[in-house]
């Protein structure tokens, strides 16, 4: 099955496989989870190795483990960390051991609990895993998984291997450009906050600035080669949304950040970069604005900046 029967389908099995690893109980086991649990996006996002199904156990565990902790139910909360094994007392106990002590810290007798309690526990608990995977695809974006080189990186001449290493490339390079934004972010933010003097900040920020447009520039690039969404990720962000993870930055207009990405020739340093804003119409106000709001002095207020 495809499209959005498959989707549907996949959905609809997770309350079933929800209870067949409430019979194991924590820890989450590979070979009790079953394909729409080890399926969930925000599974494959939080494992370390997505293509590895023990990878995705260990990252289900913690998962659920989480969900448990904030248990839409307040009533029963205890008894569902209870029923799953996620408390010590029932920690590797049997289900008819968990069932019990839940069934008590609910307040139920058992058969009671088993027949109508216990079913809502693992309906709730589905519904929270697929809204975390749904809301997990709005908040996270994994980089590039990067592995200790064993040797010289050699590529097959083949024109398949060559266009793969060509988006390594280029989501490599947005990658790298929003860290380097970050790294110049977190300068500003501690020099404000040591109440350094106004050049150093100001300095700090016009790195930031270029650095934003460099950021502006990668992800135009790969929008450009390869769409509105990252190719072979866990999640459906495209790489403006991957441009944001490196923190708050004043807002631009469509034409400023246009302007930015004109402006900027990654080969070239700060210095070419700040020349040719300051040559270009409006090019020194959006600066100075930039490093005002940036800098907290006008209270964080938005930009309002022509550029023409």
């Amino acid at each position: 099955m495809t499209g959005e029967g498959a989707g549907s389908a996949s959905a609809d099995a997770l309350p079933d496989e929800v209870r067949t690893l409430l019979r194991a109980g924590l820890p989450v086991r590979p070979e009790a989870c079953g394909p729409a649990l080890l399926g969930l996006r925000g599974v494959k996002a939080r494992a370390l190795r997505p293509e590895d199904v023990a990878s995705r156990a260990r990252a289900l565990d913690g998962l659920l483990r989480e969900q448990l902790d904030r248990f839409e139910n307040a009533e029963l909360a205890d008894a569902a960390r209870l029923l799953f094994g996620a408390r010590t007392a029932t920690s590797g106990a049997t289900l008819t051991a968990r069932r019990q002590a839940a069934a008590a810290a609910a307040g139920y007798e058992v058969h009671h609990f088993r027949k109508r309690i216990e079913p809502k526990v693992t309906e709730l608990v589905a519904w929270q895993l697929r809204r975390d995977s749904e809301e997990f695809t709005a908040r996270h974006a994994t980089p590039p998984e990067l592995h200790a080189a064993s040797g010289p990186l050699v590529l097959p001449a083949d024109v398949f291997a060559w266009e793969a290493a060509e988006h390594q490339h280029v989501l490599a390079t947005l990658w790298g450009a929003v860290y380097l934004l970050r790294a110049e972010l977190l300068t500003v933010a501690r020099l404000v906050s040591m109440d350094a003097p106004a050049i150093e900040v100001d300095g700090a920020a016009a790195a930031a600035l270029w650095r934003h447009a460099l950021v502006l520039t990668a992800t135009a690039r790969y929008r450009a080669a390869y769409g509105a969404a990252v190719l072979h990720a866990a999640t459906d962000l495209g790489p403006q949304q991957i441009a944001a993870y490196a923190g708050w930055t004043p807002p631009l207009t469509p034409v400023q950040e246009l302007l930015l990405a004109e402006l900027t020739d990654p080969t070239e340093g700060l210095a070419d970069f700040t020349a040719r804003l300051d040559a270009a119409a409006g090019g020194k106000q959006l600066a100075a604005t930039w490093r005002r709001v940036l800098s907290s002095r006008d209270g964080g207020t938005a930009m309002e900046v022509t550029t023409s």
